[in-house]
């Protein structure tokens, strides 16, 4: 007590601009010893023999919140757990099985190679394994598309650039590296038609047709919203497709683009002819696609963790990736369908918590996740706009907010940033040329469709 109070009289007798920065240094000290959070990020701590204090981290059990509202920093949800993958149809599987899923972009004004591989959660390391083999595969110009296919490593196994109607660059990866090459259709480009009827399956048929895995994979990703070719075939059901193969001295030297294809099935008739913008439409010109919302929500809510599958733990460095979007939204908010599609996993995870998984189409998955209250269940069909859920705080979570994934090709992508599939017809400008091929197209199938 004798020392505070000359202490006390000390103080009195400095200056008074000393008493005041005396004093505001004190609080401040005092505030930051306060404040320091002791638990849970400190388990225990003893004194060494040299005086220096050793602090045990409990590793386990420290979750950064460098991000709040979001998963903490430590919790990764593998975006190809069985547990949020929708099971996979027949076709599906004989697909799997014999074609590398070719994912594809169409390059934008102002896109750079950099700006793509993020979007698409590509590996950075093999851009620059690229940039290496031949600097060019960074010059894109607009409207160029891209195509590539990852392995189960998610490396980059091949890639393609088409940089006009005759040449093309290409990426192979092989044992020694990437090997680059330059690709020149210098051939003649021929129409082929190629007819067929269903005695099995659609894949079967089509493959004794003469057409392709990627050629089938073409028709069935273009064709996922109009007609379900692994549930909606029948047996007796007829086709015709053209392919575009190239050929050199009246031998044809690849299996071709498709073009066009007409199939019945009873009186019902499908018929869908590719543009030149590379996109397939019916005979009137309308898209084939359904759109996608880019945010699943009513309005726009702060965004608290972004897409960043290259995320490090600011303790660990370890990789820390995250799948998702985060949006800060209270308890209760209402979460709705990104597009139309079919429930295919509603129920309650120990990380996600009450989750929800949409497929649209064949192509598209979105994951809404840590949900208060779930509004549909398995099987239900719904539409754009609809309300899924009401957002929450369950599984683990630092704060009250909806996880949001966009599944492409069974591979996370960036919601915020990727082409989404709209449903746009043929522009105006274009529409009575293309309407009009279209016919003469649809008229030279039907001529030769097996009776």
């Amino acid at each position: 007590m004798k020392i505070f109070k000359v202490a006390v009289l000390s103080l009195k007798q400095l200056p008074r601009q000393h008493r005041v920065a005396f004093v505001s240094t004190s609080l401040i000290v005092a505030a930051a010893v306060i404040w320091q959070p002791l638990s849970p990020f400190y388990k225990s701590s003893s004194f060494s023999s040299d005086g220096r204090v050793e602090v045990d981290i409990a590793m386990d059990d420290l979750d950064v919140l460098s991000e709040q509202h979001s998963e903490p920093m430590g919790v990764v949800l593998d975006p190809l757990d069985p547990e949020f993958l929708a099971p996979k149809d027949e076709l599906e599987q004989q697909l799997e099985g014999v074609v590398a899923v070719a994912h594809n972009h169409k390059v934008a004004s102002g896109e750079t190679l950099g700006e793509i591989f993020s979007q698409y959660a590509l590996p950075l390391a093999d851009m620059y394994r690229l940039i290496d083999v031949n600097k060019s595969v960074q010059n894109l110009g607009v409207g160029q598309m891209l195509e590539w296919s990852v392995n189960d490593d998610g490396r980059i196994e091949a890639l393609s650039i088409k940089r006009s109607a005759k040449i093309t660059d290409t990426y192979t990866l092989t044992a020694q590296g990437y090997k680059f090459k330059e690709l020149e259709e210098s051939g003649e480009i021929k129409p082929v038609v190629l007819t067929g009827r269903i005695s099995g399956s659609f894949y079967q048929s089509a493959r004794s047709a003469g057409l392709s895995p990627s050629q089938i994979q073409t028709l069935v990703q273009a064709l996922q919203w109009r007609f379900d070719f692994g549930r909606e075939v029948r047996k007796g059901d007829r086709f015709a497709v053209t392919v575009n193969r190239e050929f050199i001295d009246g031998k044809a030297v690849n299996r071709g683009d498709v073009k066009a294809l007409y199939y019945l099935s009873g009186s019902r008739e499908v018929f869908v002819m590719r543009h030149e913008d590379g996109q397939f439409y019916d005979g009137e010109g309308k898209s084939l696609n359904r759109a996608l919302r880019r945010i699943p929500l009513g309005k726009r809510y702060r965004i608290s963790s972004s897409f960043n599958p290259t995320r490090k733990h600011p303790i660990t460095r370890r990789t820390s990736p995250h799948n998702g979007t985060d949006f800060a939204t209270p308890i209760g908010t209402p979460v709705l369908a990104a597009g139309d599609g079919v429930v295919v996993k509603a129920r309650k995870h120990r990380l996600a918590g009450n989750y929800v998984v949409i497929k649209h189409g064949r192509e598209y998955m979105t994951r809404y996740l840590h949900l208060h209250r779930l509004l549909v269940k398995v099987g239900d069909k719904v539409k754009m706009g609809q309300r899924i859920a009401l957002s929450g705080n369950t599984g683990r979570s630092t704060g009250p907010h909806l996880h949001y994934e966009l599944i492409k090709k069974n591979r996370p992508v960036n919601a915020m940033r990727v082409p989404l599939p709209q449903a746009e017809p043929v522009t105006s400008g274009q529409r009575g040329k293309f309407v009009k091929l279209a016919r003469d197209e649809r008229q030279k199938l039907l001529a030769v469709m097996p009776g």
